[in-house]
């Protein structure tokens, strides 16, 4: 199927934002507001990207794009904490693969 790998790419890292921000939230410490804020961004934009490329959108190549800098923002923000948190560690990876493949879109 025509880009199945950033599909299942944006789908991980989806998941993987939406538990990371959970997480982050449940421990009520002020230090992680930045990195709930981007992996809900991220998350988000993920759903969007699938959205985008099933409907064959002539916009797709934009979307990919503006997801492939959010997911490294992420990723950025998420590997400050990665040493300390399994689930930011686990949520940098899955955004870096989410950037890397939007950007060979």
């Amino acid at each position: 199927m025509k880009n199945q790998s950033m599909i299942d790419a944006c789908l991980t890292c989806f998941a993987a934002c939406e538990e990371c921000a959970t997480e982050c939230i449940n421990m009520v410490n002020e230090d992680h507001l930045k990195c709930i804020a981007l992996c809900r961004d991220c998350a988000d934009i993920c759903l969007q990207c699938v959205t985008f490329e099933k409907r064959d959108s002539d916009f797709a190549k934009q979307v990919m794009q503006l997801c492939a800098d959010i997911c490294n923002a992420c990723a950025d923000e998420c590997e400050k904490f990665a040493d300390d948190h399994d689930h930011c560690r686990e949520c940098a990876e899955a955004c870096r693969k989410c950037a890397e493949e939007c950007m060979a879109y």
